[in-house]
C-alpha cells in the first residue's frame, strides 16, 4: 500500500520529534517528510565498511545506456551513470554511519533526505546566477520500502530550467540514492524513469 504526504507539516511537529517526546506513529502510518530532518540524526561516524563488491552495474537501466562508474572504497561508496544525449541518472550505493543501525527507519530515511536535501540548495547558492526551486516532497512505501522523494526545478539566467528528481531508500544495511536530470524531461517522467531505474537495479542485483 503506498502512503503519501504533503510536505510543510507544522515545525512543532519537528521540535517534539528532535526532543523525543514525540508519541510513536501508529503502525502503517508514515509522517510527513520535512526538510529540515536532517538536523535529527545523530553525527555520522566511520563505520563498518560496505562489501561494495557484491554490488555490480547492469549495462542498462529505464532504457539508458551506462555511462561507466566511479567508487571510492576507502570512502564506502559505489555509483553508476547512465545516460543519453538529453538525459542523466546516476545510482549510489553505500552504507550507514557507525550510530545509525538501530534508530528507527522513518528517522534514517527522512533525516538523511534533509541531509542531502541541503547539500543540494548549498552547491546551487554557492554557484553565481542559480536558484533552485522544489515542487514535490514525500515519504512513501515503495515496494515495501520506505522512500523519499523530491522533484527540484534549478533555473540559471538564459538557460531552460534544469528538471531534477532524488529518490532514496534503504536496503538493509545501505542506502540506494537516485538521481536523474533533463533540461528536455519534466519530473514527473524523471519520477516515474527513477522507479523503474531503482526497480531494475534492485531485480539485476537479486539475479546475480
Amino acid at each position: 500500500m503506498c502512503f503519501r504526504r504533503t510536505l510543510f507539516a507544522l515545525l512543532a511537529g519537528a521540535v517534539l520529534s528532535l526532543a523525543g517526546c514525540a508519541a510513536p506513529a501508529p503502525e502503517n502510518n508514515i509522517r510527513t517528510l520535512q526538510g529540515g530532518d536532517g538536523g535529527s540524526l545523530p553525527r555520522q561516524l566511520a563505520g563498518q565498511t560496505l562489501a561494495l563488491d557484491r554490488f555490480r552495474g547492469p549495462p542498462e537501466l529505464a532504457g539508458l545506456e551506462s555511462n561507466g562508474e566511479i567508487s571510492s572504497d576507502r570512502s564506502g561508496w559505489r555509483q553508476w551513470l547512465f545516460g543519453d544525449p538529453g538525459t542523466r541518472l546516476t545510482v549510489t550505493v553505500y552504507g550507514l554511519p557507525a550510530g545509525w543501525q538501530d534508530l528507527g527507519q522513518e528517522r534514517i530515511v527522512s533525516g538523511h533526505y534533509g541531509q542531502l536535501r541541503q547539500q543540494r540548495i548549498n552547491r546551487v547558492y554557492n554557484s553565481d546566477n542559480q536558484s533552485i526551486r522544489f515542487t514535490s516532497e514525500r515519504l512513501f512505501d515503495l515496494e515495501g520500502r520506505l522512500t523519499a522523494s523530491a522533484r527540484y526545478l534549478v533555473n540559471q539566467p538564459g538557460r531552460r530550467p534544469l528538471h531534477e528528481v532524488l529518490l532514496l531508500t534503504m536496503d538493509g544495511d545501505h542506502f540506494v540514492r537516485v538521481e536523474s536530470g533533463s533540461r528536455e524531461r519534466k519530473t514527473t517522467e524523471l519520477l516515474q524513469l527513477s522507479k523503474r531505474a531503482l526497480a531494475e537495479f534492485r531485480a539485476y542485483q537479486a539475479a546475480r
